[in-house]
């Protein structure tokens, strides 16, 4: 008799599929490709069951179509990775199909056959030339205290201040777990943290250490996981999409930077690594580390409810005192393309003592916008509600939400034509860079942001200049300020806070004060005292005053409890459902329809629908509505039967999605 096989397939479908195996054909298990024709075409799909053949009725089992091949002898996902997958499917209410695909490098997804490779063991010996990592006296006490729970599942959270030496501690507690032959998943929020996480770890351990994240080839993503499944990696230190690879054996998982937003996936799969790996750990009753000097709320009020550990390490590693941080009110001190008077006689103090200097602004491009003196023209783009920034270097106009570009040609600009008086408003990471040209001529100044960090080998070229002295000053975005540590910075400018002092998000104060730290937390961490200037016309706001007088930590305890107070997050649960449409009108009445539909009840509230921050985006104008319940499993529950509500009616002219957990309202 024929073996019924239930399938799924990397396609935007909620549902699996049943398909029959050839008479005689051996049983298929669970996590193995095959080859099915799927309409005229013919599409890799993963086995997730069998069927027993008496449950169908004749005409459903004359009815099935044969699969078209076997691809794999044995399956190449494990029960572990589809238990995490079905569950990751039902949490973010995404088709199970496209999860397990993630889940797996784009060869596989096309085909590819896996070569048998010969596992090889490692000897986990540390090497005698290599220094051993030497904690200090408050590392050794968390070291030893996590020790004890290294054998079952436990979540703790390591709250250390910028440069307090939790990168020194997951190296410790990862020795030890790798010399139980056993491997270690390690997750940063950017691809740029990779290499230099990788150099920290190879200079105290001899270990098979490898990375993974999108800007591999598909080989080498490919290599790493087979060799990570085959247990030839100790271990692997990667970016979110490292979350579901498999592993021999699995021991210990660290997120480093836990608060970061990085870690959630914006797009389609909307997942968050962070509770992922959690889910994974607990699954999998192993331990996960979550380290931050500035952690979420979410993270904060777990440790309050007991659900999490908390070790606190209060001293920075190499002795030096946290940067005095001096702010600049702009109203009087008025900045000259983003670089105030006190400013710039600190950078000059600094270059002449032979130390760096490090400038954060968090907009690339030469200036937000270009506007005509003379007619009130302005730079808009003409598929989106925003204004095009302008990149002088590429003499280009460019959208950043919609990727329209355009070259800039003044004549062609407004209808002033060969009258027009055009000119830039605001700055950005060029701007500041042909500033500090101008102002310091003979000092070697380097602008890092995507625009000239376009893959992993330059930005470890410019760590590498950066570290050994050759740049004098720093220019960048979050990307420069994210976890490096640069040991020669003496001074971190932050050029303007203003837009992060009031944002419309609720979480908009709590990213603001943890850029605020991070970024001054790069500043004096290796030899000696550092300064962070701050640029603001609102010096005397709220938030500023809080972390200068009392630091992140008594600023978290304050904001927890206006969030109480207003039941957001994390004391409530929250699903964002976001339509578009190319018409206006549509993708609001859709959500209205659905909210009158299912209306407010008891356990579930509705808030909306309102356009987005952006509301027209790429010629289609996106309207959200915010769910929100104080019960997790009621929020679910109905962000399940609103999907299923919504794909009984099958709209062509609405593109939606449900984001579980937003991090960003946009």
């Amino acid at each position: 008799m024929a073996n019924i096989i239930n399938i799924v397939l990397d396609i935007p479908i909620y549902h699996s599929f049943d398909y029959s195996t050839p008479v005689g054909f051996k049983k298929l298990q669970a996590g193995v490709r095959v080859e099915v024709p799927f309409g005229k075409r013919k599409l890799i799909g993963i086995v997730i069951s069998k069927k027993d053949g008496a449950s169908l009725d004749n005409k459903n089992k004359f009815d099935l179509k044969k699969i078209a091949s076997v691809i794999d002898e044995k399956p190449i996902l494990d029960k572990k990775i589809m238990d995490l997958c079905q569950w990751s499917s039902n949490y973010y209410q995404y088709p199970l199909g496209q999860v397990i695909f993630t889940a797996i490098p784009p060869l596989l997804r096309k085909g590819r056959v896996i070569k048998t490779i010969k596992q090889e063991k490692s000897n986990h010996i540390i090497d005698s030339s290599k220094p051993p990592i030497i904690l200090n006296q408050e590392q050794n006490l968390v070291f030893s205290k996590i020790k004890k729970g290294l054998n079952k599942f436990n979540s703790y959270l390591i709250e250390g201040i910028t440069g307090s030496g939790k990168t020194e501690l997951y190296i410790k507690i990862s020795e030890f777990i790798i010399s139980k032959r056993a491997q270690v998943l390690i997750i940063v929020p950017e691809i740029n943290l990779t290499p230099q996480t990788i150099k920290r770890f190879e200079k105290y351990l001899n270990s098979n250490i490898g990375a993974y994240h999108s800007s591999l080839t598909e080989s080498k993503k490919l290599e790493m996981w087979s060799k990570c499944k085959n247990g030839e990696i100790d271990i692997i230190i990667g970016t979110r999409s490292s979350s579901f690879l498999p592993f021999n054996n699995l021991k210990l998982i660290i997120v480093d930077e836990e608060h970061d937003n990085s870690l959630k996936q914006q797009e389609k799969f909307r997942y968050h690594a962070r509770d992922i790996a959690i889910v994974r750990a607990m699954k999998n009753n192993i331990p996960i580390i979550l380290g931050s000097a500035t952690p979420s709320f979410e993270t904060i009020q777990n440790c309050k409810t007991k659900k999490f550990v908390k070790f606190e390490l209060k001293k920075r590693f190499h002795k030096t005192d946290l940067p005095k941080i001096m702010v600049i009110n702009s109203n009087i001190d008025e900045p000259i393309d983003g670089i105030s008077n006190e400013l710039r006689k600190n950078i000059q103090k600094e270059l002449e003592n032979k130390k760096q200097i490090l400038l954060f602004i968090g907009r690339r491009g030469y200036s937000n916008a270009l506007i005509c003196k003379n007619c009130d023209w302005i730079s808009k783009c003409t598929k989106c509600d925003s204004y095009m920034t302008y990149h002088n270097i590429s003499k280009t106009l460019w959208c950043h939400y919609c990727g329209f570009r355009k070259r800039f040609d003044s004549t062609k600009l407004c209808q002033c034509k060969n009258n027009s008086n055009i000119l830039p408003v605001g700055y950005g990471t060029e701007k500041i860079e042909k500033k500090l040209n101008d102002l310091f001529p003979s000092s070697r100044v380097m602008r890092i942001d995507s625009d000239t960090i376009t893959n992993n080998k330059k930005l470890i070229e410019f760590i590498e200049n950066a570290n050994s002295g050759q740049i004098d000053i720093l220019i960048g975005t979050q990307m420069l300020v994210k976890g490096h540590d640069f040991p020669n910075v003496s001074l971190v400018g932050i050029i303007d806070i203003d837009s992060g002092l009031y944002s419309l998000d609720f979480r908009g104060l709590e990213k603001t004060a943890q850029l605020i730290t991070q970024v001054s937390g790069r500043s004096g961490r290796h030899q000696t005292q550092g300064k962070v200037i701050i640029q603001t016309r609102k010096p005397n706001h709220p938030l500023i005053l809080e972390l200068l007088k009392n630091g992140y930590k008594n600023f978290s305890e304050k904001a927890l409890i206006e969030r109480k107070e207003a039941l957001l997050p994390p004391f409530s649960y929250i699903a964002l459902l976001r339509a578009s449409s190319l018409k206006k009108n549509d993708s609001q009445n859709f959500l209205e329809n659905i909210k009158n539909y299912f209306k407010n009840d008891n356990n579930v509230k509705f808030l909306g629908p309102a356009p987005a921050p952006i509301a027209k985006r790429n010629n289609r104008y996106t309207f959200q509505m915010m769910i929100s319940s104080l019960n997790r499993k009621f929020l679910l529950l109905k962000s399940h039967q609103i999907r299923e509500y919504i794909l009984k009616r099958k709209l062509n002219n609405i593109k939606w999605s449900i984001d579980v957990d937003p991090i960003d309202l946009y």
